[in-house]
């Protein structure tokens, strides 16, 4: 309880501030077309680490990228995503991990281009049986016309779409 209610504390400090900007100038949104690019961005991705194409992956993700596991962690460098996002992938490997798919997910703007997405996901097994139900806050910007993953929050799949 106390590792959860520190993980929210956290988000919320981060996170207040720029939603209450984006909400100064009235509520940001997106057109279609920037919604479309965001669900298309998370269907790469999660192909891309579903299949360990680490290449295509890189393409997905941006430094610096920033987790909030049980507190902040910044990763600097491509680089350093790369080796995060590969030693957890590899990992899902000794448990019979075939394959992750998107369950739900919420789109929140806080500017023109900058987003939360909040997403539960599903991980299966090779057998086809379910291995994890899990939820994230992703935090998404545009950069050079592309969308791209920035960060990543921890959240109880309990939370997911809870408004406080």
């Amino acid at each position: 309880m106390l590792r959860r209610t520190g993980v929210a504390l956290t988000a919320i400090v981060l996170l207040l501030p720029l939603t209450v900007m984006a909400q100064k100038d009235g509520q940001p949104s997106f057109g279609a077309a920037d919604k479309t690019a965001i669900e298309q961005l998370f269907d790469r991705y999660v192909r891309a680490y579903s299949i360990k194409d680490y290449a295509k992956l890189r393409e997905q993700l941006q430094a610096p990228f920033f987790r909030f596991p049980a507190g902040v962690v910044v990763l600097e460098t491509m680089d350093d995503v790369m080796n995060f996002y590969r030693n957890q992938r590899d990992a899902l490997d000794e448990q019979n991990y075939a394959r992750s798919r998107f369950v739900h997910s919420r789109i929140t703007a806080l500017a023109g281009d900058r987003a939360l997405v909040n997403r539960t996901y599903r991980r299966y097994r090779k057998d086809g049986t379910v291995l994890l139900d899990a939820s994230q806050i992703y935090l998404v910007s545009k950069s050079s016309g592309a969308w791209k993953i920035c960060g990543t929050f921890a959240q109880d799949l309990e939370e997911f779409g809870k408004v406080y």
